[in-house]
């Protein structure tokens, strides 16, 4: 899960310094963005949940 949290993480960054370098991103952007955060969130609950059981 660390190494999908630093790849999330990774993407999120490059899409926030991409409009600064000129780049545009436009909907897209936002939506990938706001698709790394979620899959993040739930790939984080899913293992705390997970470590419960065992």
């Amino acid at each position: 899960m660390a190494k999908l949290s630093a790849w999330m993480v990774t993407i999120i960054g490059v899409f926030w310094i991409l409009p600064l370098l000129g780049v545009s991103t436009g909907t897209f952007g936002n939506w990938v963005i706001g698709l790394a955060f979620l899959v993040m969130g739930i790939g984080k609950l899913v293992r705390n949940y997970s470590r419960k059981k065992r």
